[in-house]
């Protein structure tokens, strides 16, 4: 399969809401998309050779750091190296970025050794950081940079 980068704007918020959406469990609403973009978020979008967006990566550069919020790959689109070939574009787009920081579940084994493939490095941990779940418990969320330069 064939797939290609761009960059996404606001025109492109179902599209992003429905990755959104199949890729996790507390996913933002329309207007929290909206609002992030809107705001000045980066969207990086990843279609397939129709033209239908199967991946997507959110992210927010303060000053010399760039802030992954999110990265979404459709379950169908899963293990094609979707998710680190967005990361390496965003990378050579942002020459004056010195790093690149996300948050990530603990319990999230698969996205940290992703990450980690990637050059990221769990630099820190942030306590109860999500939203609580149906029995209360909230989840810590591990720190992970990457050093550009």
């Amino acid at each position: 399969m064939t797939y290609q980068l761009r960059c996404g704007d606001l025109a492109d918020i179902e599209s992003v809401y429905r990755l959104n959406r199949e890729s996790f469990a507390e996913y933002w609403s329309r207007e929290s998309l909206f609002s992030a973009l809107e705001s000045g978020y980066d969207l990086l979008l990843c279609e397939n050779e129709h033209g239908i967006a199967v991946a997507y990566l959110l992210s927010m550069t303060i000053l010399d750091e760039i802030q992954i919020m999110q990265i979404s790959v459709s379950p169908d689109n899963r293990r094609q190296g979707l998710a680190s070939r967005m990361t390496e574009a965003l990378i050579a787009a942002s020459p004056d970025a010195c790093s690149m920081t996300l948050e990530v579940r603990a319990s999230n084994a698969a996205a940290r050794a992703l990450y980690a493939g990637l050059g990221f490095e769990e630099t820190g941990l942030r306590k109860r950081y999500y939203s609580p779940d149906a029995n209360g418990y909230r989840e810590d969320a591990v720190l992970m940079t990457r050093k550009l330069c």
